[in-house]
C-alpha cells in the first residue's frame, strides 16, 4: 500500500518536525531526552498553531488529529482530552513517545505489570508525572513502557511518536475478574487510525 506525503504544514511545524527527525537519526535516547524541548520551543513561536487543530472531545473519548508525519516517519498528533477521562494502560511497541501539554493538565502513570494468569495482568503504579501547560510527559521504554493517561480537566496536547503505527496494545479490565480487591486486565491489540 502506498502512502502519500501530507500537504505541507506551516513552516514552524515543518522545522520542528525536521529537527525531531534529526534527533531520531541519533536514536531513541536523543529523541526522548531532547525532543520535548524542541516541541516546547516550537509551540512558543508565533504562528505555530496556524492550520493546526483538533476536534472537540466528547465525554466518551479523546480526539487525535495528525499535525505532520511523512510516510514511514515519525508523527505529531494534536489531541484533546475530555475532563475526567482515563486512557487504559497501553504500550507502543517498545518505542518511546512524549506529550507536550498545550492546555489543561495531564497525569501520566508508569505501570508495572504482574502476570497472574494466561493473558491476565495486574498493575502497580511505579511513578506518576503531572504535566501543566508547557511541560512534557515522557514514556521511555528503557525505564518502563506500560503507561496510562488521565485528564482531570479538558486538556490539549501534542503527542509525538517515533513512527506512525496503526496498532497499539492496551490492557482492558477482565469481565470475570475473580478478585474484588485487585483489578485484572487482559492485553488486546487496538487499531489507532481513524
Amino acid at each position: 500500500m502506498s502512502r502519500t506525503v501530507d500537504a505541507d504544514p506551516n513552516p514552524t511545524v515543518r522545522r520542528m518536525y525536521d529537527e525531531l527527525g534529526e534527533l531520531l537519526e541519533r536514536g531513541d535516547e536523543a529523541f526522548v531526552e531532547e525532543g520535548p524541548d524542541i516541541v516546547k520551543n516550537a509551540i512558543a513561536e508565533p504562528g505555530f498553531f496556524d492550520g493546526v487543530s483538533t476536534a472537540h472531545a466528547d465525554q466518551g473519548g479523546y480526539t487525535r488529529e495528525k499535525v505532520i508525519g511523512d510516510p514511514d516517519g515519525h508523527v505529531v498528533r494534536y489531541m484533546e482530552w475530555p475532563p475526567e477521562y482515563a486512557l487504559m494502560p497501553h504500550e507502543h511497541h517498545g518505542r518511546p513517545c512524549f506529550e507536550v501539554l498545550v492546555e489543561g493538565q495531564l497525569v501520566l502513570s508508569d505501570l508495572s505489570a504482574t502476570t497472574v494468569g494466561e493473558n491476565e495482568y495486574t498493575f502497580d503504579v511505579i511513578e506518576t508525572t503531572t504535566a501543566d501547560p508547557g511541560e512534557a510527559a515522557v514514556v521511555d521504554p528503557r525505564e518502563n513502557e506500560i503507561h496510562a493517561v488521565y485528564s482531570p480537566v479538558r486538556s490539549r496536547s501534542l503527542h509525538v511518536y517515533p513512527d506512525d503505527n496503526w496498532e497499539a496494545y492496551g490492557y482492558v479490565p477482565k469481565d470475570d475478574s475473580t478478585s474484588d480487591a485487585v483489578d485484572v486486565y487482559e492485553r488486546e491489540s487496538f487499531q489507532l487510525r481513524e
